[in-house]
C-alpha cells in the first residue's frame, strides 16, 4: 500500500474525481488544472511537492483569477506553509487529509440497504454512483457517493449523509457499496481525500492518512 503521495499518485487522484464530476482537466507542466464548472466556475490547480518557483507561478495566476484555488500536497506542510506564505498565497483550508486503503480487505458483496432504505446505483464505465432513499420517498437522498477507477485506484468522491440521516451508518453502507462496485476493475487501492467530518468514519474502515491537503487563495 502507499506509504506516502507522490506526483503520480496526486496526478491519478486528479483524473478519478475530475472525471468522476464530468471537470475538464489539463496540465502545466507539473501543476494539474481542473475547471470547476459547478462551483467557482474557474479553475483549481493541483500539485504535489512544489517547489518556490512553480508556487510563486500559481500565486500569480491567482492573483489575476481571484475565483481560482490551489490545492497542494507535501511531505512537509511546515516548508509548504511557510513557501506560500513568501510567494504571496493565503490558506483558503487545511482540515482535510489524503487517505488510502487496501481494497483487498474490504467486502466484494454489495451490502444489504439499512432497513427501511433502498440502494440505487448507477454505472458509467469506470465510474460508480451509489445513493441511498427512504423506501417510501424514493425523491429523497438519504446518503451518496462516488468512485472512479484509474490506473489500478479507485478513488472515491463526495461521500455525502444528509443532515436528517446522519448517525444511522448510512455513509459506512455508501462506502462498502461503493468499495464492492470499485473491485469490478482491476484496482488494488481505493483513495479519497477527507474532510473532518468523514476521517474518524474513514478511519474506522480501515484508512490510512497520506498526509495534509492545504487549499490556497492569492
Amino acid at each position: 500500500m502507499a506509504s506516502n503521495a507522490s506526483d503520480e499518485l496526486i496526478g491519478t487522484w486528479v483524473a478519478g474525481w475530475a472525471g468522476a464530476r464530468g471537470y475538464e482537466t489539463r496540465n502545466e507542466g507539473r501543476v494539474h488544472a481542473a475547471l470547476r464548472h459547478d462551483t467557482t466556475e474557474d479553475w483549481e490547480y493541483v500539485i504535489y511537492g512544489p517547489s518556490k518557483e512553480e508556487l510563486a507561478a500559481v500565486a500569480e495566476t491567482l492573483k489575476k483569477h481571484p475565483n481560482r484555488r490551489l490545492t497542494a500536497f507535501d511531505d512537509s506542510v511546515e516548508q509548504l506553509l511557510a513557501t506560500a506564505a513568501e510567494v504571496g498565497l493565503k490558506v483558503a483550508a487545511d482540515d482535510e487529509v489524503l487517505m488510502v486503503t487496501e481494497l483487498a480487505v474490504h467486502d466484494v458483496e454489495v451490502p444489504l440497504p439499512a432497513e427501511g432504505f433502498m440502494f440505487q446505483i448507477e454505472r458509467d464505465g469506470t465510474h460508480a454512483y451509489v445513493s441511498l432513499h427512504p423506501e417510501d420517498n424514493q425523491e429523497i437522498v438519504a446518503a451518496s457517493g462516488h468512485v472512479s477507477a484509474v490506473e489500478g485506484y479507485a478513488i472515491f468522491d463526495r461521500i455525502i449523509t444528509g443532515p436528517d440521516f446522519r448517525r444511522k451508518g448510512l455513509g459506512t453502507l455508501v462506502m462498502r457499496a461503493l468499495a464492492s462496485l470499485a473491485q469490478e476493475h482491476d484496482v488494488d487501492e481505493g483513495l479519497l481525500i477527507a474532510s473532518v467530518d468523514g476521517q474518524k468514519l474513514y478511519a474506522s474502515l480501515g484508512w490510512t492518512s497520506l498526509g495534509k491537503v492545504v487549499n490556497f487563495k492569492a
